[in-house]
């Protein structure tokens, strides 16, 4: 049986890792939902991380690696276990700017894992750097970003990657058997690797239902026109709050679109006659069939419920089988 208290006492003795005992997780989601985590804790940088992910495995104790809390519904009865959150890992800088010819000449930034794409945005529309503005309002993290392959108005992650820093624990690495015995199998190291196209697909990334944790993320990106680029982000944005993203705290996009049904998953539900359906204080949005808000004092079983009803219905009048997008805890 694990001892969560016994491993926060552990974590105590670091320097480098903030912990929260019976940790609200509601105000941490964009949905406002769910109960507390048993721990929480805030590594402040990648060594901190491996030290915490090492711990936690080698006493198997359940955790989750929480990033902006923007694609995510906590359960009511919160989480038994330890939520990682990259939060305090934002690092975001320049390293490198390359004019020879196989590079492009394009400037490559690395953000941390734990940096908001705002932020990340942003920072590039300071340096005058273009290539990111589809993603301009997108919330939620570069960690979480990547984990997903964020995919914006027809651009994905994987368009701009370079690079990519993740831990994943040593029986995955070949330096153990994944069946190992002992301490050393549950030992989280640092890997990076170059962007290969093959790894990546449509809301799906080399990272998605894997145990591991990506760190950083580098980007290339060309040099343009800062007022341009301001405008670009501005109107991606714009188009983001006239699709009611931000009217009511929601996840976003409940399900992904599968293009093989020849129509968006909103559509889908749309007509299905589903818009605006409530259970408890839960919504299928009545300006978009794709998203589920929270109208005040929603509760997770309302949120599954409603994503219950689309998925029997879809299935049932279409045969279409609906694929969530947001990650249930």
């Amino acid at each position: 049986m694990y001892n969560i208290a016994q491993t926060a006492e552990n974590f105590k003795h670091s320097q480098k890792i903030q912990l929260y005992l019976n940790e609200p997780l509601a105000p941490r989601s964009s949905f406002k939902i769910g109960g507390n985590a048993s721990l929480l804790i805030e590594p402040f940088d990648a060594e901190a991380l491996a030290f915490a992910l090492t711990e936690i495995k080698k006493n198997g104790i359940p955790y989750f690696v929480l990033g902006g809390g923007t694609n995510v519904l906590f359960g009511d009865s919160g989480f038994d276990g330890i939520v990682v959150s990259t939060k305090k890992m934002s690092d975001i800088s320049i390293v490198g700017t390359d004019g020879a010819a196989q590079n492009g000449g394009k400037t490559v930034i690395q953000a941390a894992a734990g940096a908001s794409m705002a932020s990340l945005v942003s920072f590039a529309e300071r340096e005058s750097l273009t290539g990111l503005e589809e993603f301009a309002g997108l919330p939620g993290t570069v960690g979480g970003a990547v984990y997903m392959n964020a995919r914006c108005f027809e651009k994905e992650i994987s368009n701009v990657a370079a690079a990519i820093q993740w831990l994943e624990p040593a029986s995955q690495d070949g330096s153990q058997a994944q069946d190992g015995a002992g301490p050393e199998s549950a030992s989280f190291t640092l890997r990076e690797a170059a962007f290969a196209p093959s790894d990546w697909a449509y809301k799906k990334s080399p990272f998605t239902g894997t145990d591991r944790v990506v760190v950083s993320a580098q980007f290339v990106l060309q040099k343009g026109d800062k007022a341009s680029i301001a405008q670009k982000a501005a109107a991606y944005i714009q188009a983001r709050k006239d699709k009611g993203h931000y009217k009511a705290p929601c996840a976003g996009s409940v399900f992904k679109n599968n293009h093989a049904f020849g129509r968006p998953s909103g559509k889908i539900i749309d007509e299905l006659g589903l818009k605006g359906k409530a259970s408890g204080g839960a919504q299928i949005a009545p300006f978009h069939g794709n998203i589920i808000i929270n109208n005040g004092g929603a509760k997770a079983s309302d949120v599954l419920a409603l994503i219950d009803l689309c998925k029997k219905e879809a299935k049932a009048k279409f045969g279409f089988d609906l694929e969530e997008e947001i990650v249930v805890v």
